[in-house]
């Protein structure tokens, strides 16, 4: 089993990092580039298809480890293939169309809908059994919201798919003793995502465009709702939250920061995480390797505390997300300040500019 993982794993980084290069032909052959804007970070012209490279890969690989593994019963999983392929095709789509927030919208509620009525959804918070009806409907917003949240943290080199391989590589040591095939579905898409990093690090020579984050905020959101362990499955909720809080609390932040400015939740501007530790004067790559250091303790974090029994882990794991929810206010205020001090100067840059005018035209009409 374990070596037929490894195997999968290996095929698809290697197809991966071979298939970029290509894809960057094409896109500067094509002129298929990243649009600019003056809310994105990056500057010139930029490729945006790699998740044409990594999504192909992970799916071949996870074929051949089908294949090669007769225990892994593959039309169990189809569902999930299928609303996978949805998501990533209508976002390549997005990416050359720019299709409305409605049409991306409804290819989400397809795609989720196909899960929860496949029997896939969250039966259990701790000790809790939750009613039918109410696990299809927290199953459904969990899996919209991941989408549109790994969709949103997509906004410097290397974070969206730093984080997302640190979170499949957790799943994938939880489910290593439980569930063979969800372990390497887990690994496969991580080494995938591998190869891709290779060439999304600072400065990224290409950018995984929605068709790959959405992809992954799917495949977050739909792999844990498959059985595992006692352990995870008895507190799959707590940990999943945890897992994937950075991106979470920073959607959140999203939608309560446009409804009070009565905006559309998909209007997009300058206030997102990565956006505020620029402001107080991180660089791409001080951000990335903050984040996603944050990322690898709360990974970290999780793993262990699956360990102990269910009530220390739920503790555990709700201190962490509480400390991590307070960096993130404080970060806010500490945004908040920068601004302000930012606005400040140039007011006073503005009110001096004329006094050195005037004092430079003083001795000429004297003259």
């Amino acid at each position: 089993m374990y070596k037929i993982i490894v195997i999968s794993a290996v095929l698809a980084f290697a197809l991966s990092v071979s298939l970029i290069p290509a894809i960057i032909h094409a896109c500067k052959k094509f002129c298929w580039y990243d649009s600019t804007n003056e809310r994105k970070i990056h500057k010139g012209l930029i490729p945006r298809l790699g998740s044409v490279a990594f999504v192909p890969a992970a799916f071949i690989a996870a074929a051949c480890f089908c294949i090669g593994y007769p225990e892994s019963r593959p039309l169990e999983y189809a569902p999930l293939a299928i609303g996978a392929f949805l998501i990533f095709v209508f976002g390549v789509v997005d990416d050359f169309k720019d299709l409305s927030a409605r049409k991306k919208l409804l290819v989400q509620i397809i795609a989720s809908l196909l899960m929860v009525f496949s029997g896939k959804s969250f039966t259990t918070i701790g000790s809790f059994v939750l009613p039918a009806p109410l696990s299809g409907f927290l199953t459904f917003m969990w899996i919209c919201g991941m989408i549109n949240a790994f969709n949103l943290i997509d906004g410097v080199d290397g974070l969206c798919g730093g984080l997302s391989a640190l979170v499949f590589a957790s799943l994938g040591i939880i489910y290593l003793h439980t569930n063979a095939t969800m372990a390497a579905f887990c690994f496969i898409i991580a080494a995938a995502l591998g190869g891709f990093l290779v060439y999304n690090k600072p400065k990224a020579c290409i950018f995984m465009g929605d068709g790959g984050s959405q992809f992954l905020g799917f495949m977050i959101a739909a792999l844990p709702l498959y059985r595992s362990g006692s352990g995870f499955e008895v507190n799959k909720v707590f940990s999943m939250v945890l897992l994937t809080c950075i991106p979470v609390i920073d959607t959140i932040a999203a939608m309560i920061r446009r409804r009070r400015a009565h905006r559309s939740f998909f209007s997009p501007d300058r206030a997102h995480l990565h956006h505020k530790l620029m402001n107080i004067g991180l660089s791409g790559v001080q951000i990335l390797i903050l984040l996603l250091s944050v990322q690898a303790i709360l990974c970290t974090v999780v793993c262990v505390s699956l360990l102990f029994d269910a009530f220390k882990a739920v503790m555990i794991m709700g201190a962490t997300w509480f400390i991590v929810l307070g960096a993130f206010c404080l970060l806010h205020y500490a945004n908040r300040n920068a601004l302000k001090n930012k606005e400040k100067s140039e007011a006073e840059g503005r009110s001096v500019e004329p006094l050195v005018l005037s004092a430079s035209l003083t001795p000429h009409h004297q003259i």
